[in-house]
């Protein structure tokens, strides 16, 4: 199995279910979702390397940017919800070692470790006191996403990737858009050149 190289190579369906759910599967060249695969050792490593390019080629464009921080918040808030849900059947259930460790690989997944030196209720204090702290983290974000979209007359609810591909279609005068096939770095591409028509369009009109 080979994995996608860089942004230029992964499709942006790919990139965003990567980017909210930490799923490594659809990095992995032809992947569609229907086969339970193993994910290749570099993994992670190479999901780094594509997130330091996508981040550089923002360039701190307003537009790549808003996109940016809203996988963002969708990652946050589905981490959030995934590990709420975790902790919760850790202190409810009666667990063997096998199933704890499940639960604890599930967690770590999700950068929440669990201290082997700890019992169990001290662990749970602890990344219980780690949940809420990303909880006022999300907050931020949130906020910061608001002024941002308040600030730069940005469509509040365009947060699918298949309703963002019906408004950059109308914005650029592109067809057929297929978020499956197209790789990230021609959709933030595409995200800049819209950035941009609408820029010109607010100064033709005298916004």
């Amino acid at each position: 199995m080979y994995l996608y190289k860089d942004c230029s190579d992964i499709p942006i369906f790919n990139f965003d279910i990567i980017y909210r759910t930490n799923d490594f599967k659809y990095l992995v060249v032809g992947y569609n979702g229907y086969k339970d695969i193993k994910v290749p050792k570099g993994a992670n490593e190479r999901w780094q390397e594509i997130k330091k390019e996508w981040i550089k080629l923002l360039d701190n464009n307003v537009i790549a940017y808003y996109h940016q921080l809203l996988l963002e918040c969708v990652y946050l808030e589905t981490r959030y919800n995934v590990v709420e849900m975790l902790l919760k059947q850790i202190f409810e259930r009666q667990m063997d070692d096998e199933t704890l460790g499940k639960y604890k690989e599930s967690l770590l997944e999700w950068k929440y470790k669990w201290n082997e030196k700890q019992d169990k209720y001290q662990n749970l204090k602890r990344l219980l006191n780690q949940l809420k702290s990303s909880k006022n983290k999300i907050d931020l974000k949130i906020d910061e996403l608001k002024t941002l979209r308040e600030e730069n007359e940005l469509e509040g609810e365009a947060t699918s990737l298949e309703r963002q591909a019906v408004v950059l279609e109308q914005v650029t005068g592109k067809n057929n858009i297929d978020i499956k096939t197209i790789s990230a770095k021609k959709w933030l591409e595409i995200s800049k050149m819209a950035s941009e028509i609408n820029e010109q369009r607010r100064k033709v009109n005298g916004k």
